[in-house]
């Protein structure tokens, strides 16, 4: 099993999303941040189940509707490093 470990930016970038939201609808807000860290808990046993970056070796990311996370495995120190959380609605950027 593979410990997650999440980036100050992922931290960031996932409290802004969850802000975001918040000002709409509270309850979804908190809703939306569980059910995304019980996704990204997945990583710990599957670290693979994302897809690989194009043009960023060791990057994967994962597809939490309308969120990338996006990631790193280390195997060496059997971890899952988190990059970023980036919300669809954001301009495109080369993660």
């Amino acid at each position: 099993m593979f410990q997650i470990v999440v980036s100050r930016s992922a931290k960031r970038d996932l409290l802004q999303i969850v802000d975001y939201i918040r000002r709409d609808n509270p309850s979804a807000a908190e809703r939306f941040a569980a059910a995304i860290l019980n996704h990204v808990e997945m990583l710990a046993r599957f670290p693979r189940m994302g897809e690989p970056v194009e043009k960023r070796p060791g990057v994967r990311k994962l597809l939490h509707t309308p969120v990338r996370i996006y990631y790193r495995i280390d195997e060496e120190q059997n971890r899952v490093e988190i990059l970023h959380f980036w919300h669809a609605a954001r301009r495109e950027a080369s993660h």
